[in-house]
């Protein structure tokens, strides 16, 4: 038995004085342990050292396999300037690398405010397929030996959007080793154990799942130090049955991104005479939910518009939800939500699994938010205003887009752009908890710290119910299933 002791217990939402350790015993808390309690001194003891203990952090909604994959790309979310983008590129190449992946490119850090060309592109990077991806994932330009090699585009523009987008990620992941796609998720692993996370939910792939990927990644799950909830990112649902899943969706796409101008809105956006794309028709959707109900599967749409939510709400809507009442149909996103639309959720029991780090880097007056959409910054991310309605949040990373990083994360729906969308630190902290545990269907064995329950702990160096510096925050250690896999003390 291994007895955790000299700590700060988060228990029934609070620090409790009283509590002075837990005891564990193979994967379960077997005993909480209080401050007349006897110490056995057969127990194998582990000084925490005034270290704050909390369930282990559930992460909603990640992209992990690209994640890890361009873990060992190329980053560029510190450029300023095409010239900074070209020689960072340039600087990071290796020569034992078949495709480039350079990744967290966002326009709107960059003084000339575009994207670099084919030729830029080229220049720096002649011989070998390139990819250069826009931080949310939505868009992307190639150079001349990727667009040459790709088959399927059907646009001429340099900046390829929507199917084409996907069908460049797609070609370029699918060439990769079973090995390399492993090796991406033990990246991934890794990322989610530094960020505070023990379990992580994710789609299979990226844009489109193959079978192959996903029966690879189920196949060695025991390997991971985290546990990855599977999502397989498919419009088959057969293909989902076949391979045992739970759910169906993750990043299927209802409409694209604000940041692309592709994510489908009521009205036009303020700084481009259109409003974003939505993807399929509502007859295609509404078949589909109903197919997936028919079997079972639990549902999950990227719906970022006001306009798409609104097309995916009402396909879950329409279900007769007293069969499938036990099903948690998740809007993944929900970013633009007027009123009227926050009670049409409401009543449809839809779940919204939401990216509170969203609001810290694009929300606020003067931010991406803004600047794409005017006011209607003001009805974006509303994590109070959809909880005071009943409806659960569920809270992500949205990860490579944003970082596996709780403490950021909770930063952020603690200290809203918007005093009126902020949350408690309580509610917080449940949003990436008790709320996650019961959208995947473990609220009975995960999310509290509770006897009979899976030893699943983060192990942080703050009190998130205070104000704290997320900047400054640490993960000391992680208890996965009663063993420790991380340890940074």
């Amino acid at each position: 038995m291994i007895y955790l002791y000299n700590a700060h217990i988060y228990h029934n939402a609070k620090f409790d004085a009283q509590l002075s350790g837990l005891l564990i015993d193979k994967d379960r808390i077997v005993k909480l342990c209080f401050n007349n309690d006897k110490v056995n001194p057969d127990w194998e003891k582990i000084n925490l050292n005034g270290a704050y203990v909390y369930p282990g952090f559930i992460d909603a909604h990640t992209h992990c396999f690209s994640g890890g994959l361009y873990l060992s790309g190329i980053d560029l979310s510190e450029c300023t300037s095409i010239k900074e983008v070209l020689e960072h590129i340039s600087n990071s190449l290796k020569n034992n690398q078949q495709y480039i992946f350079a990744w967290r490119f966002d326009e709107e850090k960059i003084a000339e405010k575009r994207f670099p060309t084919r030729q830029e592109l080229n220049s720096v990077c002649p011989d070998r397929p390139l990819l250069l991806r826009r931080i949310d994932g939505h868009s992307c330009v190639l150079n001349s030996k990727a667009r040459a090699i790709i088959p399927g585009l059907t646009s001429s523009n340099e900046i390829l959007i929507a199917e084409d987008n996907d069908r460049a990620v797609n070609w370029l992941q699918d060439n990769l080793s079973e090995a390399e796609i492993i090796e991406a998720y033990k990246n991934a692993a890794q990322a989610a154990l530094k960020g505070g996370f023990t379990t992580v939910h994710t789609m299979i792939g990226d844009a489109q799942m193959s079978n192959q990927h996903y029966k690879l990644v189920r196949d060695h799950l025991n390997e991971f130090p985290v546990s990855f909830e599977l999502y397989p990112q498919s419009f088959n649902i057969r293909d989902a049955l076949e391979l045992g899943a739970k759910r169906i969706g993750g990043c299927i796409l209802a409409d694209g991104s604000i940041g692309s101008h592709t994510a489908a809105m009521t009205l036009p956006y303020k700084d481009k005479n259109t409003r974003g794309i939505l993807y399929h028709n509502d007859e295609f959707w509404q078949e589909f939910v109903a197919q997936a109900h028919k079997e079972h599967l639990q549902v999950a749409v990227h719906c970022i518009g006001d306009a798409a939510i609104h097309q995916i709400n009402s396909a879950y809507a329409t279900q007769d939800r007293e069969e499938v009442k036990e099903l948690r149909d998740e809007l993944i996103h929900c970013e633009v939500t007027p009123d009227s639309l926050i009670q049409e959720i409401a009543k449809s029991g839809a779940v919204a699994v939401m990216q509170p780090a969203f609001d810290l880097l694009w929300g606020g007056n003067s931010g991406l938010y803004s600047e794409r959409l005017g006011e209607r910054y003001k009805i974006m991310n509303r994590f109070q205003s959809l909880s005071r309605q009943g409806i659960s949040i569920c809270s992500s990373s949205d990860w490579y887009v944003t970082d596996m990083n709780i403490a950021m994360s909770l930063y952020a729906l603690i200290h809203h752009h918007n005093p009126q969308e902020k949350l408690e630190p309580i509610e917080a902290i449940k949003s990436y908890t008790e709320n996650n545990s019961w959208l995947n269907h473990t609220e009975d064995s995960l999310g509290i710290i509770e006897e009979g329950f899976i030893a699943d702990l983060s192990v942080m160096d703050t009190d998130f119910t205070k104000l704290f510096d997320w900047n400054k925050v640490r993960t000391l250690l992680i208890i996965k299933d009663g063993n420790i896999v991380y340890d940074d003390r």
